[in-house]
């Protein structure tokens, strides 16, 4: 996500989605426990949080004690998350520069988030994403086979179909898909294809 990109969506146009995008988390419960399943998962942090409404889906879906973190650009919206449940901590950032060592999750996932950056900072944020997790990364995105644009409320520079798989692949060739999906109203969610991917090095854990 670029400069102007980041500061949209950290002023107005940011509040605006948050205020729009108000989600009942009970909707995506059975979607993230068949996304999670028998997964050895403690440590969560979901990239672009918003209000927390997956984090508190995940707090139903994970064992008790689980660490679950959300980052996020938008104080509004961080606000909201943090006042969600004692139990989802949430700090201030992006998907550049995220505030963590490396490794320190066993899950990294972004919830309609990949398809607002812009493909030329599209790498980093993934390696952002990939260095951060110990082992497992959920994409949940639209997707197309070919990049399309897609008018968002009157900007041609904030949202972009495409096939993320492909693209966590070709920039991290051990990614391996464990499984993969589509959720749509009926799940809560809008018309999204997701991927569960795992490191290489963290497969041989099992």
């Amino acid at each position: 996500m670029g400069n102007d990109q980041l500061k949209r969506w950290g002023g107005k146009f940011g509040e605006s989605y948050t205020d729009r995008n108000v989600i009942d988390w009970r909707a995506r419960l059975p979607a993230f426990q068949d996304m999670l399943t028998d997964l050895p998962v403690r440590r969560v942090l979901e990239v672009g949080c918003n209000r927390g409404h997956n984090l508190l889906a995940l707090i139903k879906t994970l064992p008790d004690g689980s660490h679950l973190v959300g980052v996020e650009p938008n104080q509004y919206a961080l606000e909201l998350a943090r006042a969600s449940s004692v139990k989802v901590g949430a700090l201030q950032g992006h998907a550049f520069d995220l505030p963590f060592k490396d490794g320190y999750f066993d899950l990294v996932f972004t919830a309609g988030v990949l398809i607002h950056i812009p493909l030329l900072d599209l790498p980093l944020a993934l390696a952002e994403i990939y260095r951060v997790s110990e082992r497992y990364i959920l994409a949940i995105e639209y997707f197309a086979d070919e990049e399309a644009v897609i008018n968002y409320h009157g900007h041609n520079d904030m949202l972009w179909k495409r096939d993320f798989l492909k693209h966590y692949q070709t920039v991290f060739p051990d990614l391996r898909l464990v499984r993969g999906g589509y959720w749509g109203p009926e799940h809560g969610f809008d018309k999204t294809h997701w991927w569960l991917l795992e490191k290489a090095s963290g497969s041989e854990k099992k």
